[in-house]
């Protein structure tokens, strides 16, 4: 009964861990790293220069703005935030533990 009751406790756990969004980050594509990505940070960054530049992002979200995030060494997540296909208007970088900071556009 009591590893019965063990395995149950088990599973919510993980069911609800993973209902909350506490996931493990996934890794940085091979060979994306912050130094090799902040240099291709500039004023001029559009969207479609992004994707040049750097790939598809890891992700793509945003209401209004598009937000491309792409995830790097250490498990941080750089995000690049554009007003429509206009040039970008603000960088950040987000440390695994959910720390922000910007990222200055060159």
């Amino acid at each position: 009964m009591k590893r019965l009751v063990f395995a149950l406790c088990l599973v919510l756990t993980a069911a609800t861990t993973n209902a909350c969004g506490h996931t493990a980050p996934a890794a940085a594509p091979d060979g994306r790293t912050l130094a090799k990505v902040e240099p291709l940070i500039t004023r001029d960054l559009t969207p479609a220069l992004a994707l040049a530049r750097l790939g598809a992002p890891d992700e793509q979200t945003g209401s209004g703005l598009i937000i491309l995030k792409y995830r790097v060494d250490a498990g941080r997540t750089v995000w690049l935030s554009f007003p429509g296909f206009a040039p970008i208007i603000a960088a950040s970088v987000e440390d695994q533990n959910g720390t922000r900071r910007a990222l200055i556009l060159r």
